[in-house]
């Protein structure tokens, strides 16, 4: 199941000129992405001045077998998106009146990142930035808004001269995984360990099989979970989710900043 339809779309249309017909077909169907379940191909022609065929390939181009499994997919997504946007009105309670439910949330994110600053361990950080360094190849892995810190890190790696790779599809993941071997670093970006449990638990168990390091930075204490990976850095007590990703964002930020530390020939320019 494709994991990141919204950024495929939205990396087509941003990345793509007015005139291209996929722009138009990955715009229509950002447009109506709550609905793609009830539309058919014909829908979507007639609605992008497009062929059928035109739509039929550019579903494929998705990684999609067919339009059915592009529908499903949508039907999933929305699903699971409205379980994580879910998250924000939890969190803030805005019955309770808008200014003091802000002032609350962020006093929470705060103390959550207070406690997860004094308790995080720089020698561990220190090592899995040294893994990374003398890693063979490394992957780094996440999903949802995890995967968008795992392309910020990977960016910010790529910037000083070490490659790295990050996907956005779970399906990515899979390939990817295959050809890793020993030697090789993945490093994990879970929040609530989520992913490993679910969607990532054959990426991880092909992973283990290939003697692959597997590193994990999440804030789920459980010690089943963390038996699992050679190293495991916790965020901290186990808060609200987004109070989590918060932490994990300045997690890969200290992460990147040990290595440059560590590693100062690095640098660019020098």
């Amino acid at each position: 199941m494709h994991s990141d339809l919204i950024h495929q779309l939205q990396m087509i249309v941003d990345s793509s000129a007015d005139s291209d017909p996929n722009r138009t077909i990955a715009r229509y169907m950002l447009l109506h992405l709550f609905e793609l379940d009830s539309l058919s191909v014909q829908n979507i022609a007639d609605a992008c001045y497009a062929s059928i065929a035109t739509v039929s390939r550019f579903v494929r181009s998705l990684g999609f077998t067919g339009f059915s499994q592009l529908k499903q997919a949508a039907v999933h997504y929305r699903h699971s998106i409205d379980h994580i946007t879910g998250d924000y009105l939890k969190d803030i309670p805005y019955g309770e009146g808008a200014p003091g439910a802000i002032c609350r949330y962020a006093g929470g994110l705060s103390g959550a990142m207070e406690d997860f600053a004094a308790h995080v361990s720089v020698p561990q950080l220190d090592r899995i930035a040294s893994a990374i360094h003398d890693a063979r190849g490394v992957a780094l892995y996440g999903f949802y808004q995890p995967g968008l810190l795992a392309k910020q890190l990977q960016f910010l790696f790529l910037s000083i001269g070490r490659y790295t790779e990050s996907y956005d599809l779970v399906e990515d993941h899979e390939e990817r995984a295959r050809t890793m071997r020993a030697g090789d670093l993945a490093l994990f970006l879970s929040v609530d360990g989520n992913y490993v449990a679910g969607h990532g638990r054959a990426v991880l168990d092909l992973l283990r099989e290939r003697g692959v390091t597997l590193m994990l930075m999440t804030q789920n204490p459980s010690p089943l979970l963390h038996a699992a990976f050679d190293e495991v850095l916790l965020l901290g007590r186990q808060d609200s989710s987004r109070a989590g990703y918060y932490k994990l964002q300045l997690a890969t930020e200290l992460l990147f900043s040990r290595y440059m530390h560590l590693f100062p020939a690095e640098e660019p320019g020098s």
